[in-house]
């Protein structure tokens, strides 16, 4: 069903933790027809995408309830969502994988056994093979917070997307620009959970991506990595809102890439970090390895990636 002339209101709600991301969205005067389909959960999944002109996705996931209510004259369905609820809730996994597996090949195989839920951008710190078979046996969620916990990362499902990026690391998207004449509202405060921007409502803002933010007050311009964001509007009345909660550092992007292109061979090379100057200059920062690019490596049968060896001797001692 697509609803895109009655009055609707949205409250989106997402942040970077593996909590499904919840959305809250009340739709006025459906047809009884529709509203039943929706009581009896017939409907399933919603997805609500909003702009000023095209029209862009900010919300996917399940319909965990739906409630109808009166108020005068009009009848108020409102849906309560959340983004890989039930995958999150019920996917569970029973699988060895064998010696030599990589984090990133148990990434992939993790979110696998997720249904509805596909890969989105995701990034380890880790290349090391296992020495031993991998044993993954209970719900997927847990095996997922493991894994990205020993590689410094957080993993969350945005849109039906599971992402899962070290904390230094952003999506590869090019960061949108809030300022007071691109939709700033007010001014950046500083909250315990780090730099809180409004502005009108912006699809281009996601999770894990970067944001560039120009303040009158220097302190607050800068880039940062968004960690936390919220959709707010009304079709029938007052402005449609965003707003982000960002924290500041030196990142590294994550490109999505799935595969080599033609004539790859052994001993090539694939752009799947920073270049080497890039760690010369910031040698406290831990490298960043793109999953997708990891797996296009060994599928092709390219030369092994080069082990941090003084983080593993660290490790030894």
């Amino acid at each position: 069903m697509l609803i895109n002339n009655l009055r609707m209101s949205f409250d989106v709600r997402k942040t970077i933790d593996k909590n499904p991301n919840p959305a809250k969205v009340m739709v006025y005067n459906l047809t009884r027809e529709h509203m039943s389909a929706l009581l009896e959960k017939r409907w399933t999944v919603m997805s609500l995408s909003v702009g000023y002109e095209a029209l862009r996705l900010i919300f996917a996931g399940d319909i965990v309830r739906a409630n109808v209510s009166r108020d005068g004259m009009d009848f108020i369905t409102e849906l309560e969502c959340g983004d890989g609820n039930t995958a999150y809730s019920s996917a569970r996994v029973n699988m060895v994988m064998p010696a030599g597996t990589t984090d990133a090949e148990a990434a992939v195989a993790l979110t696998s056994t997720m249904p509805g839920v596909t890969r989105g951008p995701m990034a380890v710190t880790r290349t090391l093979a296992s020495a031993r078979p991998r044993v993954y046996s209970g719900n997927t969620r847990d095996h997922l917070s493991n894994l990205a916990r020993a590689n410094g990362a957080d993993w969350s499902i945005q849109d039906g997307e599971l992402t899962m990026l070290p904390a230094s690391a952003v999506t590869a998207d090019e960061g949108p620009l809030i300022s007071q004449d691109t939709g700033m509202v007010g001014m950046p405060q500083q909250s315990d959970d780090g730099l809180e921007v409004r502005c009108l409502c912006n699809p281009e803002l996601h999770i894990g991506g970067l944001v560039r933010v120009q303040s009158i007050l220097p302190h607050y311009s800068g880039d940062f990595k968004i960690v936390g964001l919220q959709h707010a509007g009304d079709s029938m009345e007052g402005d449609w809102l965003s707003t982000i909660t960002c924290v500041g550092g030196i990142f590294q992007k994550v490109e999505r890439k799935t595969a080599v292109g033609a004539g790859a061979s052994a001993g090539d090379d694939i752009d799947i970090m920073e270049p080497d100057e890039y760690y010369a200059t910031h040698p406290w920062m831990p490298r960043v390895y793109s999953v997708d690019a990891l797996l296009a490596r060994k599928s092709y049968g390219l030369r092994k990636l080069p082990v941090d060896r003084r983080r593993f001797q660290s490790r030894a001692r």
